[in-house]
Order: structure tokens, then C-alpha cells, then sequence
């Protein structure tokens, strides 16, 4: 497994912007959170009236994708410790 793995949300063909897959996991934890609390709190603010309505959904939807791309690391972490357990 490669150590830093791109976000999706990368705008360009040669990823940019990547995530440490090897940084201790609650350290994952807390920056998907923060990254899924940004998203919603973006979503939270919408009204019909806003005038940047589209950057506002962005903003939201690259910070809950990168979130969640972080939470699915820690899930294969702990499905390979359950596994190791078992």
C-alpha cells in the first residue's frame, strides 16, 4: 500500500493533494471529522437566497468526500485488526 494516497477530489490529472495513509489513526479521525463537520456546516448555511450557492456546495462536498476518503482508511485498519484477532 502506498503511504500517501490522493484525494479524489484532486481538480488536475496528476493528483496534488494527498493524505498520509500511515499517520496514527486518530489522528485520521480527527481530521476527517473536522473535514465532515466543515461539509456539513457548509450545507447548514444554504438558503435560496445566497448568491454563491455553487461555490458554497463545492466547499462542502470536497471537504465531506475528503473526509470521508480518511474514514474509509481507518475502516480498513480496523476490518485488518478484527481480521488479525479472529
Amino acid at each position: 500500500m502506498d503511504q500517501y494516497k490522493p484525494f479524489q477530489t484532486n481538480p488536475t490529472c496528476a493528483p496534488v493533494l494527498a493524505f498520509n495513509t500511515f499517520a496514527p489513526s486518530h489522528l485520521l479521525h480527527e481530521t476527517a471529522r473536522s473535514r465532515i463537520r466543515i461539509g456539513t456546516e457548509l450545507l447548514e448555511t444554504l438558503t435560496t437566497n445566497n448568491p454563491n450557492l455553487h461555490h458554497m456546495v463545492t466547499a462542502a462536498l470536497v471537504s465531506l468526500r475528503d473526509g470521508l476518503e480518511m474514514m474509509g482508511e481507518i475502516q480498513r485498519r480496523l476490518d485488518g485488526q478484527a481480521e488479525q484477532q479472529t
